[in-house]
């Protein structure tokens, strides 16, 4: 926190697209709002004589000791395990000869710092010693303890769980391009992360890295290659939003079982809202792995669900509408 304070509507203009949609719905119920730092998204809402403080959407109702569950990927693999809720081979990364093992035993692997945000560092689709080499050297830049997971075929799924229901799901997909048979892949990209920052208001990037050329150059290209017209091409692997990613409501759609899953993982964790990461063959099928847990996902994301309305509900229940 830093103390920088700031009341009214003055300082809602500053505000991400993540702090504003509770912002908006805060000040439709007639609660008032204090944005203590715009640029972290830190609110104190107040209802009466109840404060609230959040920061988009974790608030002081999470405990640390559930944010630590959640922060800590193998802390979450850990307990999720224990709770029975269905994962994909994984263990943490030892830097031996064992790493290489369980490489060679799944075929493709997924590598990822124990701690990161926004995708930062994870290596999907690893199927080589010496990508396995660089996954890991890349994922203990960000964090000394290393995640390594077998891939799990299908979508990337994300469930909101807010106080014990399940409000949205969406398919995540990563960021594709497609070729009009003049652009290099390269402004392609470039376009295409312009167009998703403005999306996202700046949230999203598509960084012309070692990761985005190795995908490109996997599928047979270069940066400079100029893309068929109509030709689609992924030009990263991760579906995180952070990184260019796409997302597809499929609430409706959505499968019991799989809804049960993310339900089982909220309260294995104790924590009262959590996106949950699955993997999924169909989203309409029962059959799905976790891959992680985010204590403070994206609500804006899943506009027009109604998940800004539920976390205001959990925060100030008087305030609920019938």
């Amino acid at each position: 926190m830093t103390g920088f304070e700031v009341t009214g509507g003055s300082s809602f203009d500053e505000l991400n697209r993540y702090t504003r949609i509770i912002v908006d719905e805060a000040l439709r119920r007639g609660i008032h709002v204090d944005v203590l730092d715009p640029g972290t998204g830190h609110l104190r809402l107040t209802l009466a004589a109840r404060t609230v403080t959040t920061r988009e959407s974790l608030s002081e109702l999470t405990s640390q000791a559930a944010f630590d569950r959640c922060n800590d990927k193998l802390a979450t693999r850990a307990v999720l395990a224990a709770a029975g809720v269905p994962l994909p081979r994984g263990r943490a990364a030892t830097f031996d000869d064992d790493d290489r093992a369980f490489l060679a035993e799944c075929g493709s692997i997924v590598v990822k710092p124990a701690v990161g945000e926004g995708g930062a560092a994870v290596s999907v689709g690893v199927a080589t010693p010496e990508e396995l080499d660089l996954a890991i050297e890349a994922a203990r830049a960000v964090c000394p303890s290393v995640v390594l997971e077998a891939t799990s075929p299908g979508d990337d799924l994300r469930v909101v769980v807010i106080a014990d229901e399940v409000v949205a799901a969406a398919v995540r997909r990563p960021p594709t391009v497609v070729g009009d048979g003049r652009a290099t892949i390269a402004t392609l990209i470039s376009e295409l992360a312009e167009r998703r920052a403005a999306e996202t208001d700046g949230a999203a990037r598509i960084p012309l890295d070692a990761t985005t050329s190795a995908v490109v150059e996997a599928a047979g290209h270069s940066l400079d290659t100029v893309l068929p017209e109509g030709e689609e091409l992924r030009v990263r692997r991760t579906a995180n939003v952070h990184t260019g990613g796409t997302i597809d409501d499929v609430t409706d759609e959505l499968h019991p079982a799989l809804a049960a899953i993310a339900l089982d993982v909220a309260r294995a964790l104790e924590i009262p809202v959590v996106g949950v990461d699955l993997m999924v063959p169909d989203v309409a099928g029962p059959v799905g792995v976790v891959i992680e847990a985010n204590e403070q996902p994206g609500l804006a994301n899943h506009e027009p669900r109604p998940t800004a309305q539920r976390f205001l509900d959990l925060l100030f229940p008087e305030s609920r509408e019938p």
